[in-house]
């Protein structure tokens, strides 16, 4: 099982991605990324995965794996084929469940079966030269599997976004075991549930903004700042901004700002590229200016503050007011 371009090592500087269950492609968490990135697909129905490898077909950032992820590498799963095809994965849909028993009663019901190839991440990342920065993990009950097959994978992972059910909506319920496994035995801090309050009504009263019963929702999980900086010289100083990036395109902002500070303690940033600054740094600069931008419209004092940092964190003063929104980052030519 030969890996895919997606999968080989890419320069430190480019933000590597593997996404368990890419049907619908690329996560909306990672569109519009403006730096080198190696993004790869694995979605194991065979019908989507060719659909996904023609749309990406001109994309040679984004590559397409038709294979399951699990916790067993180079074996074969069953994948069950459902009327909503966005349910289709190892695990049955539960009809007994809140979701597929009340709510989309008509959309797990199983039309027929499938045998595809399946590997683990850990195989696609056996090579030391090979790594994923970040993981998005949607594969409809199996995510404990894939995280269990990616235990030396995790260990360079520095963030990822993980679908968890907790009303047994498949054949079985894994939230406590994947915060177990991510928290106790990885050492991720869990950043928040992607959740606004709102689950599935059990009956017609509501509150306004509060109600119903959280069946499932994506965790985001990142590692410390300190563990990376930890790692040591260039890996510390790349890990630490591409954690950054992150952070800033995930409402994390706060988080970003330990990034920083993180980076500011590990020394000067490595000798520029030939072609210049790298651009994953510049982008961390763009998306703290913007933050900052927002900071401005709560308090002025907090604008300052960002500003001073933003002296300190890279070295040169942070573009303001209208100078922003000429900037070729705002209005590139």
């Amino acid at each position: 099982m030969s890996p895919a371009r997606g999968v080989q090592q890419a320069d430190p500087w480019t933000t590597v991605v593997a996404d368990a269950g890419g049907r619908y492609g690329i996560h909306p968490s990672w569109r519009g990324f403006e730096a080198p990135l190696a993004y790869t697909l694995y979605e194991p129905e065979p019908e989507e995965a060719a659909r996904l490898a023609a749309k990406y077909a001109a994309r040679d950032e984004i590559a397409v794996r038709p294979y399951a992820l699990g916790a067993v590498p180079d074996t074969t799963t069953t994948l069950w084929i459902t009327v909503h095809r966005g349910y289709v994965g190892a695990q049955k849909p539960n009809p007994d469940s809140v979701w597929f028993g009340q709510v989309r009663p008509d959309e797990g019901s199983v039309e027929g079966a499938v045998e595809v190839p399946s590997t683990t991440l850990d195989s696609e990342y056996a090579d030391q030269d090979r790594r994923a920065d970040f993981l998005k993990v949607d594969v409809e009950g199996a995510e404990l599997a894939v995280l269990q097959g990616a235990a030396r994978t995790l260990d360079r992972v520095l963030a990822l976004r993980v679908e968890i059910q907790f009303d047994e909506s498949f054949e079985r319920q894994t939230a406590s075991e994947i915060l177990q496994h991510l928290i106790d035995g990885h050492r991720f801090r869990l950043m928040r549930f992607d959740y606004a309050g709102r689950g599935q009504p059990v009956s017609y009263l509501v509150g306004e903004d509060s109600y119903g019963i959280l069946t499932g929702c994506d965790g985001v999980f990142a590692r410390r700042p300190d563990t990376v900086a930890a790692w040591g010289g260039e890996a510390a100083v790349v890990g630490l901004t591409k954690l950054a990036v992150f952070a800033l395109r995930n409402g994390m902002a706060d988080y970003a700002v330990s990034c920083l500070e993180h980076l500011a303690e590990a020394g000067p940033w490595p000798a520029q590229e030939p072609g210049g600054e790298p651009a994953l740094r510049r982008y961390l600069r763009k998306l703290f200016t913007l933050s900052a931008l927002r900071a401005r419209s709560v308090s002025g004092d907090l604008y300052e503050r960002a500003r001073a940092d933003y002296l300190r964190f890279f070295a040169v003063p942070m573009l303001e007011r209208n100078d922003v929104f000429e900037s070729d980052w705002m209005n590139p030519g």
